[in-house]
């Protein structure tokens, strides 16, 4: 688990909250967020008192100095406004998210904080399903922009753990089918290379143990 917390509200989430201006708001924030991580995408730049790198440039030491680009209680708020973002039509914040939240959020703490936002959808409400097919949408389109967060077989875990959440929640769904194919997909990939990188190793043994000169130095 992360060593901060990031904090949501309990129960189910869905609960409509004050959007007015939602919109243009949310576009604000996020492009306020995106200036404040601007200093810390050259990292090792920071410039303390009394201890200036004489290598530094100039513009190096101009950019500012901040404690934190983004805060747990902000990150939290994005990743809450993404499904009733897409539920008013606004495709641009998920977009601009999308482009940016590896920055400061990686793909499992997105994923966690998702699940803890939906939880559970009552079967027999509209507003549930309506809710929970943004939510399908979403994932749809997180996967479409940005697959190497879901297709890397040496970090299986956000694909598992979006494949566990879909079996409860979504077990019937095309987004399951593909999420599960993937995963297959991945595990026979890890398959192959191991079985490959035991082959190598294997005739590496046998040539060596076969090779007199190889002997000799023993």
């Amino acid at each position: 688990m992360s060593s901060w917390c990031l904090r949501t509200t309990r129960g189910l989430g869905l609960k409509k909250e004050n959007r007015e201006g939602h919109g243009s708001v949310w576009r604000h924030r996020v492009h306020s967020c995106l200036q404040r991580l601007w200093p810390f995408s050259r990292k090792g730049k920071t410039v303390t008192k009394g201890k200036q790198d004489q290598n530094h440039t100039d513009q190096d030491l101009r950019e500012p100095r901040r404690e934190s680009p983004i805060s747990a209680e902000m990150v939290v708020k994005l990743v809450n406004n993404l499904v009733p973002s897409l539920q008013e039509g606004d495709h641009f914040f998920v977009s601009i998210f999308l482009s940016t939240y590896r920055s400061f959020v990686t793909p499992l703490q997105v994923l966690g904080l998702l699940f803890m936002r939906y939880p559970y959808f009552h079967p027999h409400s509209v507003e549930h399903r309506q809710v929970r097919s943004s939510l399908c949408n979403f994932l749809h389109t997180w996967m479409d922009k940005n697959p190497e967060d879901f297709c890397d077989p040496s970090d299986m875990l956000p694909l598992t753990y979006l494949k566990a959440y879909l079996s409860v929640h979504m077990p019937h769904s095309e987004l399951f089918i593909r999420v599960d194919r993937l995963l297959n997909e991945l595990w026979e990939e890890q398959d192959k290379d191991s079985h490959a990188k035991n082959e190598e190793d294997s005739d590496l043994g046998r040539h060596t143990s076969s090779d007199p000169e190889l002997k000799r130095c023993k």
